[in-house]
């Protein structure tokens, strides 16, 4: 144990007093709160330009309403957001098209909107610009011409447009979340938490797996790892190694989490001290289980991943010879992202109950439910068990292909020397 301590400061020390690991803690808490904060502020912030749109109005019912519903869009100096410009439809509708084409490429228009003569009967308009990815702008005009046509197909069946907008007026619908601490309205909040979290145990696993991976190769290649050996057991050189690193994961994960209650404490009143626009905004409340289910499955998880990847940089000779080892690993870890939206939307199901216990999966779709609607805890011990036995197993596994790979050089072994090697003794 002395040896493996030993090897666990080492290991620890050496990436804590580099300047990549003073940056990277410093950087990560801001990188996420700007994935919080910036998305947010965004949304809030309008675009403040005045556009000309050309409007062709072939049925010649249409351009007057339209112009009094895009008047009540103004900016913020109170000027109108939409400057409206008629013009008569010809008989050359070619010609005419041409020549609108060429007022918006030379920035006389910043759009026109083409409005056929059986609008009302069901034909479609055409929106013409040089920039058509603006979709709350294309959501307005799209509405506003909506709610013009549908008046006057009402007026046509000489029914009260007015009458009919009263009786259709939306209702909106508040999602509430229930809880142990009682009912808590949720606008979203569970969903940025639970997939912020489940991404960030993706890059961490990742990042941690790959410096096992390198660091063994790197010992391997210097032939540092043969003069170690001589004084410590393969087992107690990959058990150090992994556990040092390990521990400055949870040196990161500790600092951030500080900084995560100061941002979920502090954060609103300093966001509404720079922008006031953000007055309504609030940060969601995180349950204090979702930190200790987060570390422990990190933990859990980390010790499964670190040996596979301390047993591929023991078999190979460069990062190049590993790539093709690590893309059944890697492909472990994609999976669960691809299944996060099926997860959400249903994480009591069959499927869902499955995924989550299959050992590979369950640190990042079990963190994943439990942070979406908390799982009974016979589930959560289940897949901890089920985890811990197959992180046991596979520590025996790699630590059987690292104490012959370690000391191998040449090509990497073919999968039946790799069996040979775990049936040695």
């Amino acid at each position: 144990m002395r040896k493996i301590l030993a090897v666990v400061k080492r290991e620890y020390l050496q990436i804590v007093r580099t300047k990549g690991f003073v940056i990277g803690t410093i950087l990560g808490p801001v990188l996420m709160s700007l994935f919080i904060v910036v998305p947010v502020l965004m949304s809030i912030v309008a675009v403040d330009q005045q556009e000309k749109l050309g409007i062709v109005d072939s049925s010649g019912q249409i351009y007057a309403d339209l112009e009094k519903k895009l008047n009540t869009h103004t900016l913020k100096d109170g000027s109108l957001r939409y400057l409206l410009e008629e013009y008569r439809m010809t008989a050359d509708v070619d010609s005419l098209r041409e020549s609108l084409n060429q007022k918006v490429l030379e920035k006389e228009l910043n759009a026109y909107v083409f409005i056929p003569r059986d609008i009302i009967e069901g034909g479609e308009a055409e929106y013409i610009s040089e920039h058509v990815s603006d979709f709350e702008k294309n959501r307005s005009l799209n509405s506003a011409l909506n709610s013009v046509i549908i008046e006057k197909r009402l007026k046509g069946e000489k029914i009260d447009p007015q009458l009919i907008g009263k009786l259709m007026m939306p209702v909106r619908l508040n999602t509430k979340k229930v809880t142990v601490r009682g009912v808590e309205e949720d606008t979203g909040g569970t969903f940025i938490i639970a997939y912020f979290l489940v991404l960030i145990l993706y890059m961490t696993l990742i990042f941690y797996g790959q410096a096992i991976l390198r660091g063994v190769i790197e010992e391997k290649n210097s032939r540092v790892v043969e003069v170690v050996l001589s004084s410590l057991r393969p087992f107690q050189l990959m058990a150090g190694k992994i556990v040092g690193i390990g521990a400055v994961g949870l040196t990161q994960y500790a600092i951030w989490t500080v900084f995560g209650v100061l941002l979920a404490t502090q954060g609103g009143a300093l966001a509404t001290g720079f922008f006031p626009q953000a007055q309504g905004f609030a940060i969601p409340s995180i349950p204090l289980y979702i930190f200790v289910y987060f570390v422990l499955y990190f933990i859990l998880g980390y010790f499964l991943f670190s040996t596979l990847f301390a047993a591929i940089g023991s078999m190979v000779n460069s990062e190049k010879e590993a790539q093709q080892l690590m893309m059944p690993v890697m492909m472990l870890l994609i999976i669960p992202l691809l299944l996060i939206m099926f997860i959400i939307r249903s994480p009591d199901s069959t499927l869902s109950v499955s995924l989550s216990l299959f050992p590979f999966f369950t640190p990042m779709l079990m963190l994943l439910r439990i942070c979406i609607l908390l799982p009974p805890f016979t589930q959560i011990l289940l897949s901890l068990v089920i985890l811990i036995l197959t992180t046991l197993f596979m520590i025996w596994f790699s630590a059987k292909i690292y104490r012959i790979g370690i000391l191998m050089y040449g090509k990497p072994p073919s999968l039946p020397e790799i069996f040979k090697w775990i049936r040695y003794r």
